[in-house]
């Protein structure tokens, strides 16, 4: 009888290990696929790094967001 729950407890933990083992494989193949490299810009304003498809672009200079392009702009002017 002690015999027939060894094996049953091995055969579990076997089960256990294999199910971990290869979840573990699936998701290492799918991390690699999925890693994608976006550019890096920096506002020109306040200095904040942002992906370049997500800044707004105004003469040659990078820009986290509208109100910052409006107030570089006109710092621009007055300090000309």
């Amino acid at each position: 009888m002690i015999f027939k729950w060894l094996f049953l407890i091995l055969l579990v933990c076997l089960i256990f290990w294999l199910f971990k083992r290869s979840g573990s494989e699936q998701k290492n193949s799918s991390d690699t696929s999925a890693e994608v490299v976006e550019n890096m810009v920096r506002c020109a304003y306040c200095s904040v790094y942002l992906p370049q498809n997500e800044s707004i672009t105004w003469s040659g200079q990078s820009f986290c967001c509208a109100e910052h392009r409006r107030l570089f702009s006109q710092y621009r002017s007055l300090h000309k």
